[in-house]
């Protein structure tokens, strides 16, 4: 049983580092190319980007009731032939409205190979340390960072189309991780998660919780200043005469930073709660901003904000399924999941759409850098003046010996 539940988690692992993270963190590395062969505007490019993580969250209740009808295993393995199709068919994209419509297609499969099924499909495996696993799996989305590096490292050879089809074979990976090391489930691992862990609540019942409006709305106002940022970084650092290299390098050490950002509030959200660990997440960010806001970015302190940035960015990542399960157990939460998801994807959608269009009216990103900043505040205040405590929703999950 132990062997299984590990293979489970190092499935995830590499999923969510390969199938989940090459297509939407490569992106805003296209973006100066795209900008430059084709004419578009910032806003226009980066348009992409927002449509893709636009549809992690608005997919995600549907990403859900499959994974509760269905299972795991059958969505995330229609995910990663879904994002393999999607690069496949970007790589002939030379018109917006084509490579919107690929977008739309890269989000759908993005969604289904997020941290929703990936973290459902370890959860009852992991009844101990329940949001440290999670932080463990999600920590496989740092190293996605690689991406804009490997991007970028062949748009000389291949070009555009070239490097978007090299990004499609490497689906190859996850597709058969998922076919071999994915186990189908344990009978009895399932029945004794169902004695153990109440039903989740249907969605008219957690819609009336104020829990849900208020974690809802934090991870909205961080999700949309931190993917604000992290879309718009590469454009921002070529605007300022940084080197392609070193702008990837950056976003890439962003990314990289948010696996141990994972790990550490996964154990916070473990030892104190996941509310605790959201708080952590959201000073990181703001302090990452800040440093980007008051250093040039032609100098090392790019790096340093990439790091502080990085630590925040993945706890975002790690929030919703480390409060669904802390509040609501492994029963059933697929559709749950997906509901807090929406205000997940809205603000990362949101967040590099509005940035672009302010710098094509302002000419300069230090306008949405510093509302992405009193956006990250906004979480923060939201959660810090939460009184009282937000209430489980169901009696918590007792630990299943299997």
């Amino acid at each position: 049983m132990s062997i299984r539940r590990w293979l489970a988690l190092f499935a995830s692992f590499c999923i969510l580092a390969i199938a989940f993270s090459f297509g939407l963190f490569s992106l805003p590395a296209f973006y100066p190319v795209l900008i430059k062969q084709f004419g578009w505007s910032h806003a226009a490019a980066a348009a992409g980007g927002s449509i893709v993580l636009l549809l992690i969250g608005m997919f995600s209740p549907a990403v859900g009731a499959l994974v509760d009808r269905y299972s795991p295993k059958a969505v995330l393995l229609a995910g990663v032939l879904t994002v393999a199709l999607a690069l496949a068919l970007l790589s002939r994209a030379e018109s917006l409205p084509v490579y919107y419509a690929d977008c739309l297609v890269l989000g759908i499969g993005t969604s289904a190979v997020s941290i929703l099924p990936n973290s459902i499909l370890i959860a009852p495996w992991f009844a101990r340390g329940r949001a440290s696993a999670v932080g463990l799996i999600n920590a496989g989305i740092g190293m996605g960072g690689i991406a804009p590096l490997l991007a970028t490292s062949q748009f000389e050879r291949r070009g555009i189309g070239g490097t978007f089809l090299f990004l499609a074979l490497w689906m190859a990976i996850p597709l058969a991780l998922i076919v071999l090391a994915v186990p189908r489930g344990d009978r009895a691992l399932t029945v004794a998660a169902r004695n153990q862990t109440p039903a989740a609540l249907n969605g008219s019942k957690l819609m009336r919780m104020p829990l849900f409006w208020i974690f809802g709305f934090s991870v909205f106002f961080a999700a949309h200043s931190m993917v604000a940022v992290q879309q718009n970084l590469v454009l921002y650092l070529r605007g300022q005469h940084v080197g392609p290299t070193r702008a990837a390098l950056a976003l890439s050490i962003a990314v990289w930073s948010s696996a141990p950002g994972k790990v550490i509030s996964g154990a916070i959200s473990d030892k104190f709660s996941a509310r605790l660990g959201v708080i952590f997440s959201l000073l990181c960010i703001g302090l990452g901003i800040t440093t980007l806001l008051a250093f040039p970015p032609v100098s090392d302190f790019v790096f340093l904000f990439a790091v502080i940035f990085g630590l925040g960015y993945g706890g975002i990542f790690n929030a919703t399924p480390a409060i669904v399960f802390e509040y609501f157990g492994t029963r059933g939460v697929g559709t749950v999941m997906g509901l807090f998801l929406v205000f997940f994807g809205l603000g990362t959608s949101s967040g590099g759409l509005l940035a672009g269009y302010l710098f094509d009216r302002a000419h300069r990103y230090a306008v949405p850098f510093t509302l992405d900043l009193a956006f990250a505040a906004a979480a923060l205040v939201l959660l810090l003046a939460s009184a009282r405590p937000l209430g489980r929703a169901v009696a918590p999950a007792k630990t299943v010996t299997v």
